[in-house]
């Protein structure tokens, strides 16, 4: 079992790579806000940085085997069948579901 959530950044013309948190839920969209605002400013908008950056954020140095994984895209992830798919834009950090 898990709390299974997928998210992907975009910059409404690019799309990151897909993450897949299997234990995140839900809260990993206010981890997703709360590094927007306070990064967005800081970074490169640039959907694949911004994602390397927020998994860098996430991680905070340590190793978690088993909990997130990095797919191509939201078609070739796991199933978030707990709470879907969601996708936030790097340049206003809207947070959206992308698929149902």
């Amino acid at each position: 079992m898990g709390d299974r959530i997928c998210l992907t950044f975009t910059d409404g013309d690019e799309i990151s790579p897909t993450l897949y948190a299997h234990w995140d839920g839900m809260g990993l969209l206010d981890v997703a806000r709360g590094f927007w605002e306070a990064y967005h400013d800081k970074i490169r908008d640039e959907p694949s940085n911004f994602m390397y950056n927020f998994i860098a954020f996430i991680s905070r140095g340590k190793v978690e085997d088993g909990n997130y994984y990095l797919y191509p895209s939201e078609e070739e992830s796991c199933s978030p069948d707990d709470n879907g798919y969601w996708m936030m834009n790097t340049t206003n950090g809207e947070i959206y579901r992308s698929k149902h």
